[in-house]
């Protein structure tokens, strides 16, 4: 089943011109009372000419370091000291500071790619249909040196094509391939959604042997914004109604859970990020919150109060902060992504980047945030 990032837009647009009443009474969409937008409110004569709030806190904003000029570049993720991005029918690292350019793997199969510190996931299409192959292929370990564990190095390297085999361990299923993506991994497994049969289904697969698949949630419905925080499995289905499903953890008994329903939302779409304390909506004119039981709903920033004109779109939960990319373009400073800090009922905003096209993924680790731009390429900026 295709999935249509357009929905969340769209949503996103509903959510900003008004909808049906909502669920939550008055603590969400908005506050009561407030007609303003930060310092773009003012009406006073010769105040187009003035600089917006967005462009003065975009002034202040590092420009981002350009890692490669792919136009086609998606599926962005951080390992160590490196960012990996597959641009057409290929994979390639590259360092942080933009130097070591490296392809690492080829194929006119190619989908989508994952990769982790330990292992590179691929989704490839089979020659003469639209099922999905799984491959992965395992970081190379440094080996040990005077009986000593080698230490860990700055970033995962992978071996190549030798003597015209292809690297890594590989698995034919029924998924459609190009409805098949990884969203998050562990040491030993990487979690999958998939377009199915019977429809979007969440797996966990191993590293080691992909045909070792667990299925830990399904739908008949779309599902999206799968992810792992606070030990369980988050994901909208139908674009409003949010579930979880714990994880086992055989170290200290628990066994693995059932799909949940969490919270769901009535007037709006959810791009929801999660992590160990609250979860987060993201609906296009606003950022709200709730506690992990779904209870609590609040508005953490809506559009009135934002530096900036542009929607609130796909959201990141790392370190206690958010990090959102834009759903739609200020007239002023573009597409931006947000740094958010809540606090209470309320978020700190600041800017990661301005000026920017669209963006079309996102990666973030304890210092950095990556991400690909609509026919631009892959860059970089500091958290």
């Amino acid at each position: 089943m295709q999935k249509a990032l357009g929905i969340v837009v769209c949503g996103a647009w509903l959510a900003l011109v008004g909808c049906a009443d909502d669920d939550n009474g008055s603590g969400l969409r908005g506050r009561s009372g407030s007609n303003h937008r930060g310092d773009d409110a003012a009406q006073t004569p010769g105040a187009e000419s003035q600089p917006t709030s967005a462009e003065n806190a975009c002034a202040a904003v590092q420009p981002p370091t350009a890692l490669a000029d792919a136009k086609d570049a998606r599926d962005v993720r951080i390992a160590g000291t490196a960012v990996f991005y597959q641009a057409g029918a290929k994979v390639f690292r590259v360092l942080k500071d933009g130097t070591a350019k490296k392809e690492l793997y080829t194929s006119p199969d190619l989908v989508r790619t994952y990769v982790d510190k330990t292992a590179m996931v691929l989704i490839e299409s089979t020659p003469d249909g639209p099922e999905a192959t799984l491959r992965v292929i395992k970081a190379i370990k440094p080996a040990d040196k005077d009986g000593q564990p080698a230490p860990e190095p700055a970033f995962p390297d992978f071996p190549t094509a030798a003597d015209g085999a292809t690297p890594g361990v590989t698995a034919a299923t029924d998924f459609n391939a190009a409805g098949t993506r990884v969203f998050a991994s562990d040491e030993s497994s990487f979690y999958l959604l998939a377009d199915t049969g019977a429809g979007d289904t969440i797996f966990k697969v191993s590293k080691d042997n992909p045909n070792n698949r667990t299925a830990l949630a399904q739908s008949a419905n779309v599902i999206t914004n799968p992810q792992i925080a606070s030990s369980a499995v988050w994901y909208v289905r139908d674009q409003q109604r949010i579930f979880k499903v714990a994880l086992a953890d055989e170290e200290n008994g628990i066994e693995q859970g059932e799909p949940t329903e969490v919270f769901g939302i009535g007037y709006a779409s959810c791009s929801l990020a999660v992590n160990e304390t609250a979860a987060f909506c993201s609906v296009g004119s606003a950022v709200e919150r709730r506690d992990l039981t779904g209870a609590n709903p609040k508005t953490i920033l809506d559009a009135q109060q934002s530096k900036t004109q542009a929607l609130f779109g796909a959201t990141i939960a790392r370190d206690g902060t958010l990090f959102v990319r834009s759903a739609a373009p200020d007239e002023k400073v573009k597409h931006v992504i947000r740094a958010l800090k809540p606090s209470g009922d309320s978020a700190d905003e600041s800017f990661v980047a301005c000026g920017r096209g669209t963006v079309t993924d996102l990666a973030v680790d304890g210092t950095s945030v990556a991400w690909t731009e609509e026919g631009a390429g892959v860059f970089l900026a500091p958290r």
